[in-house]
């Protein structure tokens, strides 16, 4: 008789879990400290506590300051409303005192009944921003600064204020961002209705004003209506989707003296040119974008078979660009001077949809720009690296912005800013302590599982304190190296609010 072997399917060990007694050594959360630390050591939470208002009667029992730098700990942490702040409390050994969600919950009605009060915070944000960009040498002069603008959809469950049908069919909110490409920070995110349009000109040229106040001064300067262009340290270029191809828009960056290079809409004449396309046409192998993510290496055969031409000199098109002034209305077509008209044409996926103007098999899509030294291809590539957008918008939205907890839309924008300041706190840390590892580019996902929510124990020697992580933990070493650097960071100093 053949012998059977018996297996055993367990996938725990036999442990108590139901004990009575508890220690106060081990630390949740542990992982947030490092980044705490970073945000003193900037400057960010003495900064803050000049600048949060206070409404409420004689002096605050807790640091409005330090309250704000634990909300926006918590939104890093997955915290998508007030009452998340718990979560922080339970790390109070590397944290400090850790206000209670009601105080958090008061802390933004005092922002929301406070005019200026969160243009306050983007003050010591942009003051941090400064020394910030200057070790890192993203505002040296001569440097081209490259801002991307978009809009996303957030859904909603309830009735709350300015939450309203969109053009998708869904029902929320429609807010607005502007970032800056060489971090990744959010520079400026406004909130809106849900029916607010995409291609507001209005809305979109608000969201790039704000992204210049939030810019370093001597890299916004001369980027003003009216402004000089010789007078200008850097160059800064504007991205947008379809969104910008709107007159309007693009010349108000013109007005700005800020490049623009924008997706265009498809009309009767560029359709015309598209449809005249033959074997003649000096079509060019297109570039591969920069830092843009492909899976499998590559594997979209069809990106890799693109070609790109320029049409600007088209007779039907040249009409349209010329030293002339600004539009009367509508009606009056014409591009900023020294706009540029590029086509760039893939081959159609499988299954995809064929447009009108999709001919021979070919997907074709228009880029319009003002920038004058790079060539077709370069403007092609740079319009490429413009879904970086998305890869920060997802940021935003695991980090507060795809939940809306109050019913007001007053404090409902003050979440908005949050979200946006807590996301560009967390891409400086990511870029001063983990560069160079595999979270210098993380998702606020990975970051939470592999180091944020990391527990630990404290123990006192020598007079200080110490963490004690895991030993089986993976991720160890960047938590050490990431101390390490801490250490040699120089002590805050005090901000001119």
């Amino acid at each position: 008789m053949e012998r059977t072997r018996q297996v055993q399917c367990s996938a725990s060990e036999p442990v108590r879990y139901d004990g009575d007694d508890e220690t106060d050594k081990i630390v949740a959360l542990a992982g947030l400290g490092p980044l705490a630390e970073y945000t003193d050591r900037l400057g960010v939470t003495g900064g803050f506590a000049g600048a949060v208002p206070y409404l409420g009667p004689g002096i605050p029992v807790v640091d409005r300051g330090g309250l704000l730098v634990h909300g926006l700990l918590m939104l890093n942490a997955g915290g998508d409303c007030c009452t998340d702040l718990a979560m922080v409390q339970a790390a109070e050994g590397v944290l400090g005192d850790v206000g209670s969600d009601t105080t958090f919950r008061r802390m933004i009605a005092d922002f929301a009944k406070t005019p200026g009060s969160t243009g306050a915070i983007d003050g010591v944000m942009a003051e941090v921003r400064t020394r910030v960009w200057a070790e890192h040498g993203w505002s040296d002069p001569g440097r081209r600064v490259t801002l991307d603008i978009d809009a996303t959809l957030t859904r909603v469950h309830s009735e709350k204020e300015d939450a309203k049908g969109n053009y998708k069919r869904g029902y929320g909110f429609h807010p607005v961002a502007c970032f800056a490409d060489c971090s990744g920070e959010a520079l400026a995110v406004e909130h809106r209705p849900g029916n607010a349009g995409a291609n507001t000109i209005a809305d979109l040229v608000g969201i790039v004003d704000a992204g210049l106040d939030a810019l370093p001064e001597s890299v916004a300067r001369s980027h003003r209506p009216g402004a000089v262009a010789a007078d200008a340290a850097n160059e800064i270029l504007v991205r947008s989707d379809s969104a910008g191809h709107t007159l309007g828009f693009m010349w108000d960056m013109w007005d700005r003296n800020v490049r623009f290079c924008v997706t265009g809409r498809s009309n009767t004449v560029l359709s015309s040119v598209i449809l005249s396309f033959d074997d003649n046409t000096n079509w060019e192998q297109a570039l591969e974008p920069h830092n843009v993510d492909l899976d499998d290496e590559h594997s979209d055969v069809d990106a890799r078979k693109a070609q790109v031409v320029e049409v600007t000199d088209d007779p039907a098109i040249a009409r349209w660009v010329g030293l002339k002034k600004r539009p009367k209305d509508d009606l009056d077509v014409h591009y900023p001077p020294g706009t540029r008209v590029v086509v760039r044409r893939e081959p159609l996926h499988p299954g995809a949809q064929q447009r009108m103007f999709d001919t021979n098999g070919w997907r074709h899509t228009i880029i319009i720009s003002d920038l004058p030294g790079e060539s077709a291809l370069e403007i092609d590539r740079l319009q490429r690296e413009h879904a970086h957008v998305e890869e920060n918008i997802k940021r935003l939205k695991t980090c507060g912005l795809d939940r809306f907890p109050f019913p007001d839309t007053a404090r409902n924008k003050v979440w908005t800013s949050m979200v946006g300041w807590a996301h560009t706190l967390c891409r400086w840390f990511q870029l001063d302590l983990l560069a160079g590892t595999e979270f210098e580019h993380a998702h606020p996902k990975k970051l939470r599982r592999c180091l944020f929510n990391t527990p630990a124990i404290l123990r006192v020697r020598n007079r200080q304190t110490w963490t004690l992580w895991p030993k089986q933990w993976p991720w160890n070493p960047h938590l050490r190296n990431a101390g390490r650097r801490l250490r040699t960071m120089n002590p805050p100093a005090p901000l001119q609010i």
